[in-house]
């Protein structure tokens, strides 16, 4: 019975249990949906709604008050604006002439140097005959040089003013000054001749620029080197490097010196081409791709047993010469391999059919040349002179130059190959060494002017594509765009020995480690890295990334265009050549008189000399200046293309690094100058890159050869089109999606044509309203027209020209509200005119001299002076703009704020004028006529910017209708007409918080209906963005004042709660406000990514994918780094006899001169490593990874085998790592902001926003060990490695990249004409099945969006970035890449064959060295000289 009663009760208990278990899982799915129903019903819905509304209509009537947007509207309408329309077709026509008649101006300045060189040179002068000029490497000594140097070296004083036209460079109006290469000797008797005859130039050069005051620098290029430039000014170099420069290596000089050309290049890679050989050989190639322009095409072929491309991608074809392609080429070189016998057969036949093709009449496609044809042979030696080949090929026409390069010293070889370019009106050269490969490959140049010597009439002017030059007054107006690599190498060897320097401190902190504060902050390896980069111990990722963007900031200039920074300038150049008139000249020839003995012999013999090149450059600010954006508008542009689809200029061409940190930011692109219309022109139909299939252009596979708009600007034709395009603005981080009107027209005589792009809507109209100035001054009851000025502060435009003076540049520089003050002034006296004629066309030569004289009335010094323009339409404007604006008084009552305001708005107002809790300090307007004026807020700005150490707002965004701000007001505007635009710069995490501004916009239209309308203004306040944020936590911190709120609303539905998180977006994602203020300015879905991609889905935010073609990307080199620690005395001796030795033979590798005594040896020091402060190079050598700092360390740690070693694998989760940030100030899983020992090349300020804690964050350590460094009394014996010293050397290489950028859709927000909350939610984003709803709501009258998101349920979130990234090409996709050649019309001039140029028989001979190697001589000494005495 017991045992019954047992079973009973066991089967009781499992039947009990059973049960349990049964209605628990029967009750789980309601439970589930109770738990994921409560927090929908805690989701604060309605509240987020309130909030929204709140916060939009309190800022919103705030704003208005302060910035008087009603007074400002009402004075635009009231005093009689109107709209005209904007004629596109006409408007370009007249900015198109005026350009054509500046242009005709520089061709006519370049035609007239021209011929008084030509005249000139035929003077004869006595050979003792001294030659007086100013060299400019010679002038004004400094007080440190000895008198004896002085002496010797024959310095000059001359008198130099500095000058705005020119740059503020020191420069002599009266006078030239004469550059001599280094490789050039000067007292050579044909460069003396030279320099002699051409001082007649100066008077022509004066006569010039008094005609014509726009003239930039004129300049005389010889060939036999020099280069004459007015005005004079003195070459300043850095006295570590020497002066490389040579005027015949420029592109105006090659371009004009000879007609386009297609050329293959037959370099030998046989056996026999090895060591020194082969080096001089890849030199040779070197030296003739820097002679070719983006005119010419080329291709290079290695031959041995067979023939093959030089660079795999380019088979069986010619490509274009720009420097993308030429870099290639140059990369490829690096890794030729020789071997086998040279075929020379089948290269011949290769290149004469691979020129055939090209140069055939099917041939329509603008690639190739069809002008020039030319093989170059680079050989050490033939076998025969292949007459066979020849014949077959190139005779009787001779359509193809041969040009031979011998490389050695082997006479017996030159009987053939010199043959074989004497045969087909080509040039033979020996290259012995490397010190004349320069001077041999340049003899080439002359050989193909011939045609255009001997026919002597047709002197055709070139322009060059677009270029940069620096402008600062110690490095002059010159300097070589292939620097580039070079200006990248000095960049890397600055940060190479500040971490050396770094290094070495750490050296000796752990030998003396008194100083330290936390003393084991040098076992820490996260600390030891930050040290080795920034030279302190303790930072914080805050610090850092502070320090950081300090360096962005100061890097980044404003003048230019955008992306360019201050002290770089674009331009462009004309230029034409100079003939020798003489038909004959006497030569001096080594003649065999037998098998021993040579002698010299003169003889007379018919030649067709090139004296040179005459050009002038052309700033493209010029050009600017008659295409004035005031008469585009807001978001309009104008751009030029030449005859290839290059871009000379346009708002999107970024010719300077923006991509790395800010050591490199001033730094040329690789491909700058070759930036092709298609790829700143981004349609709105790309799916995938390099894929427009739009109106811009139509694609043919990989050639658009029937393209569009890109077509017709091409063929110099009339266009009028319209396309749907992306803007993208802030360094590629917004998006704006636009409908623009293309208008273009030829600028006649030039290979150039201007276009405009006007947006289609609010673009077809301007407003026009303007101030008679005559009449204003004539009528008393107007007062002074300074008075419009009289309130608040006011700035113009710094870029535009409202009055300059033509001639007066060396007065003091006057800002344009000084120079607009003196003019107003000037304009209440008699006799005012406006002389508002920007250009006229010049002189007609068929003129007597009564007529040019009314042309051109003389002047005297007083009349020059004063001689200026005033745009009258655009100074009228402003007047008017200023009339309107004129609200601001110092003194603003508060019953004028309030006055005609409604009750709300006076609430508001009166509620935040007695608490003072807003924050707003500035109140300002912008105009369409580029006025800017503001007040300050007294109670704000007193305590803010008195101890502030940043620029006022306004006297830094005083650009007016070119700030970003005024640009996104009025496109907003199509949006919402009440709203303003808000915004917080992407940095505000790095800055003092009580800097940071938060700025709000909101564009005047003048409006006739809702179609027909036009920007007038945009109006704005500042706000401490702290005290926004205050309003923004007070406001959404309260429950709303509603009957159907529960108890609970404190508690759980406030963004006070801790489960919830709340945001205020802008229209591009870009957070402005927060819970956090470490998270301003970042983009949302660096912190919130699985919510960001929620409300793409929802329709909240459209993703829009924007490619960037003008990216750069960064490749690591192999070679070593040269740092190195001074510890001990014999490694100070070692360090010091390297740094003699490397100084010896750097300037030796740059000169060549060290193959002057074994060039054997020297080819050795060739594979060395390079020097921080070298030259130019082309050697670039491509590493297969960065340097691995973390197994540095783990080699390190092989030298204390006792010690605890902390890997990835030993340790726990963050041992020897840095700590995990998650962007949002709390310590979670997200990505590492600073990850340990990462390349060192960050990309963008946002790269170190994402991660930037609110307080320290503290590391986790192993409890097994202590630090990541074994103790410091090993590490005093030891130290640290060497390895932590190097760094990881980047090379920039041109490349895509592409980024999706976000845009709120306001329309999917409403609902029946209302904004209505969005709800969401992330179900099942957790293992326990848990899920994370959000609400959104639009903050009305705004460009926001207020984010609720419910943070209880730990779900795990992907960061969504915003950074660019490179598109991935595989191996057919990037040789398509470099082979996408567009359509292009080729240079209307082609001069390649005159009937007599067989009668001249100078085809060549051996190099030899001549004097010019004494000066190289020269130039190590003095260089070795100068280093010491740095030291």
């Amino acid at each position: 019975m017991r045992h019954k009663v047992k079973w009973w009760c066991s089967l009781s208990l499992v039947q009990h249990r059973t049960t349990v278990v049964f209605i628990l899982f029967s009750l789980f799915p309601t439970l589930l949906g109770v738990y994921t129903q409560e927090h929908d019903i805690n989701m604060p819905h309605q509240e987020v709604e309130f909030w929204a509304r709140k916060i939009g209509n309190h800022i919103f009537h705030l704003s208005n008050a302060f910035a008087l947007y009603n007074d400002i509207k009402d004075n635009f309408h009231s005093r009689d604006a109107t709209l005209q329309e904007n004629d596109g077709l006409q408007l370009v026509k007249e900015m198109a002439s005026d350009v054509t008649n500046m242009m005709k101006f520089k061709v006519d300045a370049v035609n007239r140097i021209m011929n008084v060189a030509e005249e000139a040179s035929l003077d004869k002068y006595k050979q003792d005959e001294a030659v007086d000029y100013f060299n400019a490497k010679r002038l004004n000594p400094s007080p440190d040089i000895p008198q004896e140097a002085i002496d010797d070296k024959n310095y000059r004083n001359l008198s130099l003013l500095s000058n705005s036209h020119f740059d503020g460079i020191p420069i002599n109006e009266s006078v030239s000054s004469v550059h001599v290469p280094t490789n050039v000797y000067a007292k050579a008797p044909d460069v003396i001749n030279a320099i002699r005859w051409s001082g007649r130039l100066d008077r022509t050069f004066k006569s010039n620029y008094e005609l014509d005051p726009t003239l930039s620098w004129q300049y005389f290029g010889s060939s036999t080197g020099f280069l004459r430039q007015y005005p004079a000014s003195e070459w300043v170099m850095d006295e570590k490097d020497p002066d490389l420069y040579d005027a015949r290596l420029r592109s105006w000089y090659i371009q004009a010196a000879s007609s386009p050309k297609d050329m293959v290049i037959l370099l030998d890679v046989s056996g026999s081409m090895t060591g020194l050989r082969k080096e001089i050989a890849i030199h040779v190639v070197l030296n003739i791709l820097e002679t070719l322009n983006e005119n010419d095409f080329v291709n290079i072929f290695n031959f041995s047993t067979e023939t093959t491309e030089l660079v795999s991608c380019f088979n069986d074809s010619l490509v274009q010469a720009n420097m993308e392609n030429i870099g290639e080429f140059k990369k490829a070189l690096k890794t030729i391999e020789t071997k086998e016998i040279a075929n020379f057969s089948k290269a011949l036949i290769k290149a004469f059919e691979l020129l055939q093709r090209s140069n055939s009449k099917y041939n329509k496609s603008g690639q190739g040349s069809q002008c020039n044809q030319a093989i170059m042979v680079v050989t050490d030696g033939a076998p025969d002179n292949y007459e066979k080949i020849f014949s077959t090929y190139n005779w009787p026409h001779f359509q193809v130059r041969v040009f031979t390069y011998l490389i050695g010293r082997e006479e017996k070889k030159k009987r053939d190959l010199s043959w074989m370019a004497c045969a087909n009106k080509g040039y033979f050269v020996q290259v012995t060494t490397l010190a004349e490969v320069r001077e041999q490959v340049l003899r080439y140049i002359p050989v193909m002017a011939r045609p255009m010597v001997m026919y002597q009439e047709d002197h055709h002017h070139i322009w060059t594509g677009v270029y940069a030059d620096i402008a600062h007054e110690r490095h002059g107006h010159i300097v070589d765009p292939k620097q580039i690599e070079w200006l990248w190498e000095v960049r890397e060897g600055k940060r190479q020995r500040d971490r050396t320097e770094n290094y070495q401190k750490l050296q000796k902190l752990v030998k003396d480690s008194s100083s330290l504060t936390n003393i084991h902050a040098l076992q820490d390896k996260w600390q030891v890295e930050n040290f080795l980069r920034y030279g302190e111990f303790g930072l914080s990722s805050r610090s850092i990334a502070r320090i950081k963007a300090a360096k962005m900031r100061k890097m980044r200039g404003r003048r230019g265009a955008p992306g360019l920074k201050e002290g770089y300038r674009l331009m462009t150049s004309v230029a034409v050549p100079v003939f020798d008139r003489k038909k004959t000249s006497n030569i001096t020839e080594r003649v065999l008189v037998n098998e021993s003995v040579w002698v010299l012999r003169k003889r007379e013999t018919k030649t067709a000399n090139l004296l040179g090149v005459a050009g002038t450059d052309v700033p493209i600010r010029e050009i600017e200046k008659l295409v004035p954006p005031y008469k585009l508008g807001v978001n309009g542009y104008s751009f030029m293309v030449n005859s290839n689809g290059y871009v000379i200029y346009h708002p999107d061409l970024r010719p300077v690094h923006r991509e790395s940190n800010a050591e490199f930011q001033d730094i040329l692109k690789p491909n700058y100058n070759s930036v092709d219309f298609a790829e700143v022109e981004l349609t709105d139909y790309e799916n995938e890159a390099r894929a427009n299939d739009s109106e811009l252009l139509e694609m043919a596979g990989w050639r658009d050869y029937y393209s569009k708009l890109r077509k017709e600007l091409v063929e110099q034709n009339p266009a009028e089109r319209m396309m749907n395009v992306k803007i993208h603005l802030d360094d590629m981080k917004r998006v704006v999606q636009r409908t623009q009107k293309y208008f273009a027209q030829k600028i006649s005589g030039t290979p150039f044509s201007l276009g405009i792009a006007m947006p289609d809507g609010y673009g077809k109209y301007k407003v026009h309203g303007q101030i008679e100035l005559t009449r204003e001054i004539q009528d008393r009851r107007a007062g002074d027209v300074m008075d419009h000025f009289s309130t608040g502060n006011w700035s113009l435009h710094p870029d535009w020209v409202y009055c300059e003076y033509k001639y007066d540049q060396h007065q003091e520089d006057q800002s344009p509200e000084a120079l607009i003050k003196e003019f107003l002034s000037r304009a209440q006296k008699p006799n005012w005119k406006w002389r508002s004629t920007r250009t006229r066309p010049p002189p007609d030569p068929i003129m007597n001299q009564a007529q040019h004289k009314r042309w051109k009335p003389s002047m005297g010094s007083d009349e020059r002076k004063d001689n200026y323009y005033c745009d009258k339409d655009l100074v009228q404007s402003l007047l008017f703009d200023a009339r309107a604006t004129n609200v601001y008084s110092r003194e603003v009552k508060i019953e004028d704020k309030i006055k005609d305001k409604n009750p709300v708005a006076i609430y508001i107002m009166l509620l935040s004028m007695g608490s003072q809790n807003f924050g707003i300090t500035t109140a300002f307007v912008a105009t369409r006529s580029g006025l800017t004026r503001w007040i300050d807020n007294p109670s704000e700005s007193s305590s803010s910017n008195g101890n502030s150490k940043e620029r006022h707002f306004m006297k830094v965004h005083n650009r007016a209708i070119d700030e970003v701000w005024y640009k996104r007001a009025v496109d907003y505007y199509k949006e919402d007409q009440d709203a303003y635009v808000y915004s917080v710069p992407f940095d505000a995490a790095t800055r003092d918080p009580d800097e940071v501004l938060v700025t709000a916009t909101r564009a005047i239209f003048v409006e006739e209906n809702e179609y027909r309308m036009a920007p007038a203004a945009v109006v704005g306040v500042t706000i401490k963005h702290r005290k926004f944020v205050d309003f923004f936590k007070n406001e959404t911190y309260k429950c709303p004042s509603y009957p159907s709120r529960d108890s609970s609303c404190k508690k759980a539905k406030t963004c006070e709660s801790t489960s919830l998180n709340c945001y205020l977006l802008d229209d591009n994602g870009f957070i402005i406000a927060s819970e956090n203020e470490d998270d301003t300015g970042k983009f949302f879905g660096t912190l919130e990514g699985t919510i960001m991609e929620s409300l793409v889905q929802s329709e909240v935010y459209k993703k829009i994918q924007v490619f960037d073609y003008q990216a750069v990307c960064l490749d690591t080199q192999e070679k070593n780094s040269m740092a190195s620690i001074l510890t001990t005395p014999i490694q100070t001796l070692k360090w010091f006899a390297n740094w003699m030795m490397g100084n010896v033979f750097w300037v030796l590798v740059k000169t060549q001169l060290y193959t002057l005594w074994d060039p054997n040896e020297a080819w050795a020091y060739a594979q060395g490593q390079w020097d921080p402060n070298a030259a130019p190079t082309d050697e670039v050598t491509y590493s297969k990874g960065p340097i691995n700092h973390q197994s540095t360390f783990g080699e390190y740690q092989e030298m204390f085998p006792d010690e605890a070693v902390i890997t990835e694998e030993s340790s726990g989760e963050g041992s020897g790592k840095y700590p995990e940030e998650d962007g949002s100030g709390r310590e979670g899983s997200g990505e590492e902001e600073i990850a340990l020992y990462e390349g060192i090349l960050e990309y963008e300020v946002q790269d170190y926003l994402d991660g930037i804690p609110t307080e320290d964050t503290k590391r986790t350590e192993s409890p097994d060990v202590v630090g990541d460094f074994p103790p410091l009394e090993k590490l005093k014996k030891k130290g640290y490695p060497i390895q932590l010293a190097y760094i990881n050397k980047t090379h920039p290489r041109p490349c895509d990249k592409t980024v999706y950028l976000y845009k709120l859709q306001s329309k999917k927000l409403k609902q029946d004409g209302l904004y209505k909350p969005v709800k969401g939610k992330l179900s099942n984003c957790h293992t326990n099945g848990c899920g994370r709803p959000f609400s959104v709501q639009k903050v009305i009258s705004t460009n926001l969006i207020l984010v609720a998101v419910n943070s209880l349920c730990p779900c795990e979130s992907r960061k969504v970035d915003i950074e660019p990234v490179e598109v991935e090409h595989n191996e057919t996709t990037s040789c398509n890449r470099l082979l996408m050649q567009h359509y292009r019309k080729r240079p209307q001039s082609c001069v390649n064959y005159h009937p007599d140029e067989h009668e001249i028989k100078l085809c060549g001979g051996a190099g030899s060295l001549g004097p010019s190697s004494v000066a190289l001589l020269t130039l190590l000494l003095a260089h070795i000289y100068n280093s010491m005495m740095q030291s």
